[in-house]
């Protein structure tokens, strides 16, 4: 099938706009009725022979328009409804995500008068995945930090379990088997691979990434590798590869009927991600085509799987997870491959053995170019070492995960052995190429995703264009690329603001001044290194010039020292010495100027301390009083906070703007 006809099927056609109609719906509200309507004139003009691929198009924004309203309107409206609640309902676990020992967090499902949904829950570390239980639970409304996070796993309410009235193990079914052989290879791995290595394969293959050490983890973020270490489509294919080596390429039928098997087999292992099922649904079609006499093609079947997982789910169009994979196939299994192809035919006869490591290098580039979008508007900004560091690690994570399978089947130790080679090889990609903060590009200026979409587009148009479309896409490519760099640089070099990061009882203001910052604990700042490092790489500093923690104690000491592994820190200024830490010691007056304006700290019971701004840490028990310009609060208190007051666990979108020595306030 030639690319013409290609980009004519009712699926190529259909998928786009029925992605445009589900967002437009969501964030447009009212736009639903209107594309409704104006798909009814493309509908008549269909029936009348007019106008095919129109009829085609405004059908998929009819639908996606559609579904969302139904599911906006009939679905998670009725949900919300339960929010300041208390319930008596049966919950299944579907996931612990947190267990202190005491107390656990964990994603779990419940009715809601004949509506099932899923919650995140907090109680007594009482419940495994896969259990059943009767709990009176607490509802409320998820935070809103991560709002679309949540929509996209359809979690609209969060609770707190006051009572476990019954709690039933898991049953023993397929589901169970499976969720079962995943906790035997789990176990196998983490007897026999120790260390970095160890906690590296837990999250590549299998999620688990709570115990990668901070500094690993930022260096994955920085280097673009960080989504090995999500369960992904990746995963799956990669897996499913490997399986079906067992039957003969040739025996296309038997391979068709094994991945009737296969499919609902990884996903359960892996996980139901959106991304995993996406991949999931892509195999299957592709693998059972031949069953039906059919021929398979990536970009139609990636059509048809979008169609069918928005129509079923249409909150899916919200998961970053789904967005990422979706664009990465786009970009690496049909832009890159093409694009490649055209790019060896300019290569000469004597250089053709290179063409392979062409065509691998586009498939890469164009899958960062193509995620792009998603990457600039919710992760602000983009890692330059990300194609080449993607090129050398794919190949050993399938390497690894190739081991791993052995190793789970037969628990022969001797497998374990290229386990942790292949862990190390990445461990040492990843320290070479994340090593560097500058490699990651921060765009967080206005309209920074629009031109990481267009860029996207002139990568499909290159793709699916002839010679002369190539050349002027990549010029193109080439200008739009300049341009994010240097309003990336002169954003940069303006840059004086405040930004806040924090939980409930400590909290830091991330004074951003160019490439450099300044940073201002209030409380201990335990467990801040990770959120003060994410603020400076989404906002383009590299180093901290000046850390001032003047309440920090010894339980504050291994924030401080997570945090100097993160980011170079030039200065650390305490209130008394602590072990190990080279630190000026001024007197405990917790107040940090900047451009004239004060900032200090106090506890939320402390009425008297003034300053331009204070940053309150610990939690809230009663309504406070501020006598600051402005009083920041990190806590998630339903007590009414004073009009001057800003609430960061609630919504971090905030930041000050330093003019004239005066805080002037803007909401991002």
């Amino acid at each position: 099938m030639d690319k013409e006809e290609l980009l004519k099927l009712p699926p190529v056609l259909f998928a786009p706009f029925l992605a445009a109609g589900t967002l437009a719906a969501y964030f447009g509200g009212g736009l639903a009725g209107g594309i409704i309507f104006a798909a009814s004139a493309a509908f008549s003009l269909f029936f009348a022979g007019k106008l095919p691929k129109a009829a085609v198009c405004s059908s998929g924004a009819a639908l996606g328009a559609a579904v969302m309203l139904i599911y906006t309107m009939f679905y998670s409206a009725s949900v919300l409804n339960y929010a300041g609640r208390t319930v008596l309902t049966e919950v299944k676990v579907m996931e612990i995500t947190a267990d202190s020992g005491d107390t656990q967090q964990f994603i779990g499902e419940i009715d809601l008068n004949s509506f099932r949904t899923t919650v995140r829950l907090n109680g007594a570390s009482l419940v495994e995945t896969g259990d059943m239980a009767v709990a009176v639970i607490d509802l409320e409304r998820a935070d809103k930090e991560n709002e679309l996070r949540n929509l996209s796993k359809g979690i609209l309410l969060s609770g707190d379990i006051l009572e476990y009235v019954e709690i039933k193990r898991t049953p023993f079914t397929f589901e169970a088997i499976v969720e079962s052989l995943r906790g035997a290879m789990t176990e196998r791995l983490e007897s026999t691979v120790f260390g970095d290595s160890r906690e590296l394969a837990s999250a590549m293959f299998f999620g688990k990434d709570e115990g990668l050490s901070p500094l690993l983890s930022e260096r994955l973020r920085i280097s673009g590798a960080s989504h090995f270490t999500a369960i992904s489509g990746a995963h799956f294919a990669i897996l499913a590869s490997l399986l079906l080596q067992f039957f003969p390429s040739k025996n296309r039928r038997a391979r068709a009927v094994f991945s009737f098997f296969i499919t609902p087999c990884a996903v359960i292992f892996f996980g139901a991600s959106l991304s995993v099922i996406r991949s999931s649904l892509m195999f299957f079609i592709i693998s059972t085509a031949p069953l039906f006499y059919r021929a398979s093609n990536t970009l139609n079947t990636l059509c048809v799987t979008v169609c069918i997982i928005l129509t079923v789910m249409p909150q899916s169009i919200l998961d970053i997870g789904f967005a990422m994979s979706v664009l990465g196939v786009l970009g690496a299994g049909i832009a890159g491959p093409e694009i490649g192809k055209k790019i060896c035919e300019l290569v000469p006869p004597k250089m053709k053995a290179v063409s392979p490591i062409i065509t691998v290098f586009f498939s890469s580039m164009c899958a960062v170019i193509c995620t792009a979008p998603v990457s600039t508007a919710v992760f602000k900004g983009i890692s330059l070492n990300a194609v080449l560091a993607s090129i050398l690690i794919m190949p050993l994570l399938a390497a690894g995960m190739t081991f791993m399978l052995l190793l789970g089947m037969t628990g022969a130790g001797v497998f374990a052995v290229p386990i942790d080679l292949s862990m190390k090889l990445i461990i040492i990609i990843v320290n070479f190429f994340g090593g560097n903060r500058a490699a990651f590009l921060d765009l967080d200026f206005a309209g920074a995703w629009l031109l990481a979409a267009i860029c996207a587009a002139f990568v499909l148009a290159a793709a699916f264009g002839d010679m002369k479309t190539l050349r002027k896409s990549g010029v193109n490519i080439v200008v739009i690329s300049a341009i994010s760099v240097g309003l990336s640089f002169y954003v940069n070099a303006k840059r004086c603001e405040i930004r806040f990061v924090g939980n409930s009882t400590t909290s830091a203001a991330v004074v951003i001044w160019k490439n450099e910052a300044d940073v201002f604990v209030s409380g201990s700042g335990v467990g801040l290194a990770d959120d003060i490092s994410e603020c400076l790489r989404e906002h383009g500093a590299y180093k901290i010039g000046t850390l001032a923690a003047l309440e920090a104690d010894y339980c504050g000491e291994l924030a401080i020292y997570e945090l100097s592994e993160l980011v170079e820190i030039e200065n650390v200024v305490l209130s008394e010495s602590i072990s190990g830490i080279s630190a000026q010691i001024v007197d405990k007056d917790a107040r940090f100027s900047v451009n004239g304006v004060t900032i200090a700290s106090a506890k939320v019971s402390d009425s008297e301390t003034d300053a331009d701004i204070i940053l309150y840490h610990g939690s809230v028990t009663s309504p406070p009083k501020t006598s600051a310009r402005y009083a920041v609060y990190f806590t998630n208190t339903k007590h009414e906070l004073p009009e001057n007051a800003i609430n960061i666990y609630r919504s971090r979108d905030y930041r000050f703007i330093l003019k004239a020595g005066r805080p002037d306030i803007s909401i991002t």
